[in-house]
């Protein structure tokens, strides 16, 4: 038999219930500009009946209910969704940091514009073609020397800046490892507490979200595997190794690697606690990898190759010829083309106009015969056809193996700008849906709202009911006849 203050009971568990779940609505609201908060919601479900049922009494009549209570406040989230979230925005700033990286290499060659090498190569042809007409005049051979010092400039600047670029990302490698191991111990002490307080049947909702937070930020700089466990505690895996396991963070490290063939040392990316590399392919790290090992050191080659071939050639037709003086007719001094240090390894970094050739233009072999015959200028026509006719053992022209180099830089620049809007899209799609599911719509929480207000109202007014019914009962019974 139900006790006379059972609708007391049953009426205080109603107002706290609706309470509590105030509060999480108000929780809600409070929350509704953090970026990183997943709504809440407070499941409500039945207390335990009265009576229990026993092995000497079953009720016929059915059970009573006693009321209601908050079983459990929900965090509104999608795992699916986070999951995929997170392998996009790998994606997304692994083209990324690769769009931003091209579109600098694109700008170093500055093509097609009057300050180009391709401007600068042409200008030297031209110079070339007008020595093969007027070979015996000082003023059109300076007119040579000066194109050729200026293509020579515009070769070394560029390659200079490419090398800057290249160790600007290189440097910037150690800082992104120092974000990851950041990340890495703050995603081991909160998954001690959360472990800690899972333990106790709880659910850390804010903590959670702290925690798929600093895991998003993670998936942009490297890409990286989740797995959770029964305490809600996370493992989270770069190549198949370990960087954050339970309350345990593996610092990562970066080693400089000397490498003479590209002339400079690499920082390079090794588990602080084996020495073992460390299987990086996706996010901004990712990006900084293959643009740093493979996009800018491929365009840095392909320059020194262009060049390298380019002076061989220029230099072999050139010592065929005679200068001024009716030296020549062989490959021995000077060379027109020659390299700081006598080092060709990057050409395009030290190649130089020859200095006793810009000093004495006279030495400029631009005569076909011996003696220089006057007004012969067939060698020097022999070197302004090279801007037509392809080099020995080659199918396309000096200034065709130049554009090749800046179509493939420009078809790799287009590639990365077309994979970075797509994954953009796809990635906003995915915030799209988790909003959806986690975020916080004021319209929904302000009806939430008046709905648990009028059940704390009905609550209350049921208290009062009971009241006045206890008052009969306690005050006014048995007082007839008195």
């Amino acid at each position: 038999m139900r006790t006379t203050f059972s609708g007391i009971s049953i009426a205080l568990r109603a107002l706290q219930a609706q309470q509590v779940s105030l509060d999480v609505t108000g929780h809600n609201v409070a929350n509704v500009n953090n970026p990183n908060y997943s709504r809440q919601s407070a499941l409500h479900a039945a207390t335990k009946p009265y009576p229990t049922p026993m092995m000497g009494y079953t009720p016929s009549n059915g059970q009573l209910g006693t009321g209601v209570q908050i079983s459990q406040i929900n965090r509104m989230r999608d795992s699916f969704i986070d999951l995929r979230l997170r392998q996009q925005l790998t994606n997304l700033n692994y083209w990324d940091t690769l769009r931003d990286g091209l579109t600098q290499v694109e700008l170093f060659f500055n093509e097609p514009t009057e300050n180009g090498i391709h401007h600068a190569l042409d200008q030297f042809w031209d110079s070339l073609q007008d020595l093969s007409r007027e070979p015996d005049f000082a003023s059109v051979r300076e007119v040579v020397v000066q194109r050729a010092q200026v293509l020579v400039e515009a070769i070394g600047t560029t390659r200079g800046q490419l090398q800057s670029l290249r160790e600007n990302v290189n440097s910037n490698i150690p800082i992104k490892v120092n974000e990851i191991n950041s990340l890495a111990t703050r995603l081991a002490d909160i998954n001690v507490q959360i472990g800690k307080i899972s333990a106790t049947g709880s659910l850390p909702n804010d903590l959670l979200d702290t925690r798929d937070a600093l895991l998003e930020e993670l998936s942009q700089l490297v890409d990286i595997e989740v797995v959770q466990d029964h305490v809600n505690m996370v493992g989270v895996t770069i190549g198949g190794a370990s960087l954050v396991h339970r309350g345990t963070a593996y610092a990562l490290t970066t080693t400089r690697v000397a490498s003479p063939a590209e002339g400079y040392e690499k920082n390079e990316i090794k588990w602080a606690a084996t020495g073992n590399d460390v299987q990086i392919r996706l996010g901004e790290v990712g990006g900084l990898l293959q643009f740093r090992n493979q996009e800018i050191q491929q365009a840095i080659n392909d320059l020194d190759q262009w060049t390298l071939e380019f002076a061989k050639e220029f230099n072999q037709i050139h010592s065929g010829g005679y200068d001024l003086n009716g030296d020549g007719g062989s490959s021995g001094e000077p060379d027109f083309f020659v390299y700081a240090g006598d080092d060709d390894r990057f050409a395009a970094l030290n190649i130089r106009v020859n200095e006793k050739i810009a000093d004495d233009v006279n030495l400029i072999r631009a005569s076909s015969k011996v003696g220089s015959a006057e007004g012969n200028g067939q060698n020097a026509l022999e070197l302004a056809r090279l801007r037509f006719r392809p080099p020995k053992n080659a199918k396309t022209t000096i200034g065709e193996s130049f554009n090749a180099i800046i179509s493939k830089l420009g078809v790799n620049t287009q590639k990365a700008k077309k994979m970075f809007e797509n994954d953009e899209t796809l990635a906003g799609h995915l915030q799209n849906l988790k909003e959806s599911v986690s975020g916080v719509s004021l319209d929904e929480e302000m009806a939430n709202m008046i709905r648990f207000q009028h059940a704390y109202g009905a609550a209350a007014r049921m208290m009062t009911a009971v009241d006045e019914t206890l008052d009969t009962i306690i005050n006014r019974l048995g007082i007839v006849g008195r």
